[in-house]
């Protein structure tokens, strides 16, 4: 047992730390950042009280639970660090699980004198290390921001456990599907309608006569989300919904151990869904065949973009209403649109249309990725063996990674031009959801050409990018890095639009042009190496 928990972490000396890292400065940024710019209580206040009167506000963010800062800070941020714990458990007890078994690794393994349940148990208590890391990391990013180190203690608990929970339901999904990447994706949808469910909850819920809390609808009950939140680590300090988390997590791990030991090898509880015979004209080119293989994960992550369009026209119509606390809301948001000037629903949109910018290169990115997945399987050199070219073969994935970011960035415009109602709106929406696209674009090249030149770190260094990206883009400002530091992210060289006076789209020609180039470079470079396992 000693022997897989050190081969495991091995395997993970890189993608986990850059998970738990990733996690734990988002709690440090939001606690410092608040602590900077919103350092008052009637401030804060004046925030929470827009969010109460506003569910799709609090569907985005959570529940409030009053003014303190601690609470501020974890009404903020607590369900991003639960989705990023939940995310990083589920596609790490697939890797160990349904993707070594698929490899043959687990068959190997199986030749040795150990049970057959060895290689999850091990998958399991490393998983469960690892979130107790995460959670402890949480909390000392949340006293390094200055809050309350009680708190922070049971904040980190929470986000850990909430791991956990997902910890046993991707096991469970392991034995479920016949793939990894089946089971990949029914752990995203489960956190995906943990969200939804948590979102539904909240929006659903009852105001307080203080207006500065809300009881939430029996929807966010039914989430592991919701229970993390249902603590409130600042102000209740309620633990007992985290044995809902711990009894889900024990509960679907044992269920998974208990198939793992009597299903056989490579079989699943689900079905594999058997293809026609015959591709048809999509499988007459490495093109057709990098799309065919991955036109749901651009439809999945188009609908996502729809639904953050969608979010933003309801909350710009809802807020432009509170004039009374719009100089508040201004502050917050111009912290978050690259130049921090405009009215409020302009910076309003321009903030959420940066998310959709995040949405757009990870959508990008992941579709290059799979190129290194179909290297590392071995199907890719059974395909260049047959007349394809290594360049055409890399650049069909180039493609689909910018139809990928396209569809997510013009999805998110169309529905926010159409929430709104207003037919000058409507355009600028789409001019605005086309504005992320330089800097998705940027993220699909630095991918590809890691590919080209390190295909080892393909996936766990260009998740960072996206991950760094993100957090110096959206939190730059709340952290007060430098402006050198700022530049290093491609958002913020994204035109602030719309309707912004002055947008300056020569950052955004510059991040085209360098993107043409590194992509090109990497086609070259990519030919000259071999194929790597």
């Amino acid at each position: 047992m000693r022997r897989l928990l050190l081969a495991q972490l091995r395997r993970d000396r890189v993608v986990l730390p850059i998970w738990i890292a990733a996690t734990a400065l988002l709690a440090y940024a939001s606690a410092s950042g608040v602590k900077v710019e919103f350092p008052t209580e009637a401030e804060r206040e004046a925030v929470i009280q827009v969010a109460v009167a506003t569910p799709s506000l609090l569907a985005l963010r959570g529940l409030p639970d009053g003014g303190s800062l601690g609470a501020y800070v974890y009404f903020q941020v607590f369900t991003y660090l639960a989705v990023m714990a939940c995310l990083m458990s589920t596609f790490f007890v697939t890797r160990h699980a349904r993707a070594d078994e698929e490899r043959g690794r687990t068959e190997l393994l199986g030749a040795t004198p150990i049970r057959r349940t060895s290689p999850l148990v091990a998958t399991l208590v490393l998983g469960v290390a690892a979130n107790a890391v995460l959670g402890t990391l949480v909390a000392l990013g949340f006293m390094g921001g200055g809050l309350d180190p009680l708190g922070s203690w049971v904040g980190g608990l929470a986000t850990g456990a909430t791991g956990i929970a997902f910890l046993g339901l991707g096991a469970l999904a392991s034995q479920l599907a016949p793939t990894s990447r089946a089971a990949n994706g029914i752990g995203a949808a489960a956190v995906g309608a943990a969200f939804l469910l948590r979102a539904a909850g909240d929006a659903a819920g009852t105001p307080r006569n203080d207006l500065l809390s809300v009881t939430s609808a029996w929807p966010s009950w039914l989430s592991p989300i919701g229970w993390g939140q249902h603590v409130f680590a600042f102000t209740q300090q309620d633990l007992r919904p985290l044995l809902l988390s711990a009894g889900l997590g024990v509960a679907t791990a044992v269920v998974a151990l208990a198939l793992q030991g009597r299903r056989d090898m490579g079989s699943s509880l689900l079905p594999e869904r058997l293809g026609r015979a015959t591709g048809g004209a999509t499988l007459r080119s490495s093109v057709g065949l990098a799309w065919r293989q991955q036109w749901p994960s651009v439809v999945g992550w188009a609908i996502g973009g729809a639904l953050l369009g969608a979010l933003a026209g309801s909350l710009a119509s809802r807020i432009a209403e509170v004039s009374d606390l719009q100089q508040t809301l201004q502050d917050l948001l111009s912290t978050f649109v690259p130049g921090g000037r405009g009215q409020l629903v302009d910076l309003l949109v321009a903030a959420i249309f940066g998310i959709s910018g995040i949405l757009a290169a990870a959508a990008g990115a992941q579709a290059v990725m799979r190129a290194r997945g179909e290297e590392s399987d071995g199907r890719a050199e059974l395909l260049l063996a047959a007349p394809v070219t290594r360049a055409g073969w890399l650049l069909g994935y180039v493609l689909v990674a910018v139809v990928s970011a396209t569809a997510v960035a013009l999805a998110t415009g169309l529905a926010a031009g159409l929430s709104f109602g207003e037919s000058d709106r409507f355009w600028s929406s789409v001019v605005a959801a086309a504005a992320q696209l330089p800097a998705a674009l940027a993220f699909i090249a630095l991918t590809t050409l890691l590919f080209a030149v390190i295909p080892r770190l393909t996936v766990p260094v260009g998740w960072a990018a996206v991950a760094v990206g993100f957090i110096i883009g959206q939190f730059g400002g709340l952290l007060q890095l430098p402006e050198s530091v700022r530049d290093a992210s491609p958002f913020t060289h994204t035109p602030g639009i719309p309707p912004l006076d002055g947008a300056d789209w020569s950052g955004a020609f510059w991040l085209l042009a360098i993107s043409a180039l590194v992509i090109a470079a990497s086609v070259v470079l990519s030919r000259r190496r071999q194929l790597t396992s």
